[in-house]
């Protein structure tokens, strides 16, 4: 029954992140451009198994490479190791601090952008002035908004125990 549920949820996260993304890439001005599917991938890495992890970042790669319409599994490939690379970061460092988590998640967005911008280089497309742009736009707005994410998911998903009433 726990694993229906998780499934679902990941359905769920999937859902809402095409719509935000279809929303942002559509209706938002640039500024406030957020990779949700990588604060996701993140979130699911960090608190499951590299096999999920990896997954789930695959699913949400793939989503994004369809909606954004670049080459099919550029994305894809970016967020499966973002996924697969997020278990191990969660065990070798201690994120508690919000300020911590922005720092991480912003640099790792750094990286899901350069290996993206590094593929489409080996496949021979142009990479325009405007890419370089967006991501320092992406970056700290990724950052600073997946730990606050990160914050809210983790108080509903782990609320805080009151261990003063024993």
């Amino acid at each position: 029954m726990n694993e229906i549920i998780r499934k679902s949820e990941v359905v769920l996260l999937l859902a809402a992140t095409a719509v935000a993304e279809i929303v942002f890439a559509n209706y938002l001005p640039v500024a406030l451009y957020l990779d949700l599917s990588l604060v996701l991938v993140l979130y699911i890495g960090w608190n499951s198994s590299p096999a999920k992890g990896a997954v789930s970042g695959f699913a949400f790669g793939l989503l994004q490479d369809a909606i954004s319409g670049i080459y099919l599994g550029l994305n894809g490939l970016s967020k499966t190791l973002m996924g697969f690379g997020g278990v191990y970061l969660s065990k070798w460092l201690l994120l508690e601090g919000l300020l911590a988590r922005c720092v991480l998640i912003g640099l790792l967005s750094a990286v899901d952008e350069g290996v993206v911008v590094g593929m489409r280089a080996l496949l021979g497309q142009t990479i325009q002035q405007e890419v370089w742009l967006r991501i320092l736009i992406q970056v700290p707005v990724t950052g600073i908004a997946g730990g606050v994410i990160f914050h809210f998911y983790d108080r509903i998903k782990f609320p805080e125990k009151d261990f003063r009433q024993f």
